[in-house]
């Protein structure tokens, strides 16, 4: 059964942070306040950001060995949280 996994990205600049809360999987927080998106440098940490909160939203843990952040990072809850966060930063919502 395909779940369609929901995460609201937030560019909240007064605010220094990004939420993720995908239904269902718990949520994680994404700093962007410290980043000049104008900057190419400062979208590659940003992505990386998002990549890391999709995984731990989608079951990894910076703790959790290779493997598992391996699985994690080819599931379709992954895929699908990080395109649509990558979305939500594109449109700044």
């Amino acid at each position: 059964m395909l779940k369609i996994i929901a995460i609201s990205t937030a560019l909240a600049l007064a605010a220094g942070a990004a939420v993720a809360a995908p239904a269902g999987y718990g949520s994680a927080v994404v700093r962007v306040g410290d980043l000049d998106l104008g900057r190419p440098a400062d979208v590659e940490r940003l992505q990386r950001r998002l990549e890391t909160a999709a995984l731990e939203v989608c079951g990894a843990h910076a703790g959790s060995v290779r493997m598992v952040k391996q699985a994690v990072a080819r599931s379709e809850c992954y895929r699908e949280t990080l395109a649509q966060a990558s979305a939500q930063v594109r449109t700044g919502r």
